[in-house]
């Protein structure tokens, strides 16, 4: 399938079937990424458009590619993994799903290094203070996340 297809499939994906089909998409995805040995230009800016579009992070599911970011991030560049902290700081008040907003946290932790994964951190902590009781809290379970990861590789 085509970045096209994806991205229509994901955009007119019902609220209520949303999450099966991102997994799909993502899974997809995934496979697609496994036959390159960088990360493709085109696939990193269709990762920042789910991650900076109301019509993809509003739905459920969209943690599934936070996964596979995971996953391949050895194919990232340092330049990509700025992009992403700038596009994710720059969007994450608008993140309303938990899973998403957890999946996010937890991606800074897991993937950069202790010194920017904090000043990160200190930038979502500012973001979500202004939130929401029920979407506050995700920055305090990365910094978990960062401690485990930091004592993991002492």
């Amino acid at each position: 399938m085509s970045l096209k297809k994806y991205e229509f499939e994901l955009r007119n994906a019902s609220e209520s079937k949303s999450e099966g089909v991102y997994q799909r998409i993502a899974d997809n995805f995934e496979d697609d990424l496994l036959e390159y040995q960088d990360f493709p230009r085109d696939y990193f800016y269709f990762l920042l458009k789910l991650l900076s579009d109301y019509d993809f992070y509003s739905k459920p599911g969209l943690w599934n590619f936070l996964l596979v970011l995971g996953t391949e991030g050895h194919k990232l560049e340092s330049l990509h993994y700025e992009e992403l902290a700038d596009c994710i700081v720059g969007n994450y008040a608008n993140y309303k799903n938990a899973d998403l907003c957890l999946a996010v946290c937890d991606f800074i932790a897991r993937n950069y290094s202790e010194v920017d994964a904090k000043a990160i951190f200190r930038k979502l902590e500012v973001i979500e203070a202004n939130k929401p009781d029920e979407e506050k809290g995700f920055v305090k379970d990365g910094l978990r996340i960062l401690a485990a990861e930091i004592s993991r590789k002492e």
